[in-house]
């Protein structure tokens, strides 16, 4: 693993990602550069960055509220899956990283 790719990973963690999923995310990531630009352009792209947004806030609401994560997760992406098919082509390389759909 590079430099970069270990950095990205302790990043990801820091930020809560578990270790495990944050080292695939890192590896993925060196080995497919160019998702990197793609990631890169949705924080460019202010509508999927507000609906990335309010999903997180939902799920951290749930969370608190004693859901538990996943619950909470599959619970708000399913409220939100027409806008998230909206966004599906911009989406694509994120949910890659996050395994959706293996």
């Amino acid at each position: 693993m590079g430099f970069k790719s270990f950095i990205l990973k302790k990043t990801l963690q820091m930020k809560g990602v578990s270790g495990d999923q944050a080292e695939s995310i890192a590896k993925t990531i060196e080995e497919h550069p160019e998702m990197a630009k793609s990631l890169k352009a949705l924080e460019g792209n202010k509508e999927v960055k507000a609906l990335l947004e309010k999903i997180q806030k939902e799920i951290e609401e749930k969370k608190k509220a004693g859901m538990p994560e996943q619950y909470a997760a599959v619970q708000v992406m399913e409220k939100h899956k027409s806008e998230l098919a909206k966004h599906r082509e911009e989406l694509a390389p994120l949910m890659q990283l996050m395994g959706v759909g293996r």
